[in-house]
């Protein structure tokens, strides 16, 4: 960031905010002028710093000094810190942006239409179609639609919003506290930009079984136990939520051959730090006996039976572990309460405690 530049724009907006509040009370050309040069100049600045033409991100040639001026210091705030994407949500939306400012306005009501001519020649489609022109024909919220006589106004208010205030949506998406709210507004622009019907249906249930990133952000120094790790599918599910920021993963499993798959998948995975442990998990060190599910293997147990199977060394995570914990998730048939006794000292070294919850599912941030 280069702050002399940020500081020198931030002036500059701050004489055209003066200038613009003058002119709403009488028109002087001299002023008026000074506006206009003062655009040039910072459209200059940003331009050098966001290395390309202001005009492909924001249709700036087509706001008004007022409009332009409120876009301008989202970018600003955009310029100051940059936006660094955290969690595949983010990433999401960052690569929507990018759909926007790779795209004229044009283009995209030309993308709207494409869409819209799809549903309308599909069997499946045409439904959606006739109940998609019946709705804007009969409130008319963006302007007016009828597709039958070439009329796409719509369209085209939709994706003058979309071009010209992109900022103003990084701006929004940044504050927002949660990413529930941030996946609402994402589902509100996708149906905007491509009419995008599926995603507003997720947007109750995006976040997968245990990671959700209003609850939990991730960084270079966590370390993850996942217990009852099965082949793996849960540490996928991390990584497509946080990506490889990670400092290592302890993945316990009970059952030797979901073990060797989950190794298997490690490898195909490429990730790095994984440290599979064929091991039961509980209160103290002892052994038990495998006792494998006919129908699911990732309902496998462990008992004292010792006629059920294969014999399973069974560890407390405190002494198993051997550096300090960020995340424990278990999922492991109802063991987890047995477990927990068994890390008290992981969980304890914060204060206050993490909150835990304990049924068929325990994850916690510790």
């Amino acid at each position: 960031m280069n702050k002399s530049m940020i500081n020198n724009i931030s002036s500059l907006l701050e004489d055209v905010r003066k200038d613009i509040a003058y002119l709403q009370e009488r028109e002087d050309n001299e002023v008026r002028q000074a506006v206009t040069d003062r655009r040039q100049v910072i459209t200059q600045y940003i331009e050098s710093m966001l290395g390309e033409s202001l005009n492909n991100h924001i249709s700036a040639n087509k706001l008004d000094d007022a409009e332009w001026l409120g876009v301008i210091y989202h970018i600003v705030d955009y310029l100051a810190e940059p936006f660094e994407p955290t969690n595949a949500i983010d990433r999401e939306f960052w690569s929507f942006l990018k759909y926007i400012w790779q795209n004229t306005e044009e283009t995209l009501v030309k993308k709207m239409k494409e869409v819209l001519n799809t549903w309308e020649k599909t069997p499946n489609g045409k439904a959606l179609y006739c109940g998609f022109v019946e709705y804007f024909e009969k409130y008319p919220l963006w302007g007016t639609f009828s597709p039958e006589q070439g009329d796409f106004d719509t369209f085209e208010r939709r994706a003058a919003v979309l071009k010209r205030h992109s900022y103003d949506f990084l701006w929004l998406f940044r504050r927002l506290n949660d990413y529930l709210s941030k996946s609402t507004l994402m589902a509100i622009l996708f149906n905007w930009a491509v009419l995008d019907i599926v995603y507003p249906q997720k947007v109750k249930s995006i976040f997968k079984d245990y990671w959700e990133p209003d609850i939990f952000s991730n960084n270079v120094d966590d370390v993850l136990v996942d217990v009852g790790a099965y082949v793996g599918d849960s540490i996928a599910e991390y990584l497509n939520m946080y990506g490889t920021k990670y400092k290592r993963i302890y993945a316990y499993d009970i059952s030797p051959d979901i073990c060797d798959t989950m190794r298997a998948n490690i490898e195909k995975w490429n990730l790095h730090d994984v440290i599979i442990c064929n091991k039961g998990t509980g209160s103290h060190t002892s052994e038990m006996f495998l006792n494998r599910s006919i129908n699911d293997a990732s309902a496998n147990q462990l008992t004292s039976d010792e006629n059920s199977g294969q014999r399973i060394k069974v560890v407390a995570l405190d002494k198993d572990l051997p550096e300090p914990v960020t995340f424990l998730k278990m999922d492991i048939e109802g063991a987890e309460y047995d477990t927990l006794l068994g890390c008290k000292n992981i969980i304890s070294r914060q204060s206050p405690p993490p909150p835990a919850k304990t049924c068929n599912l325990c994850l916690s941030r510790v």
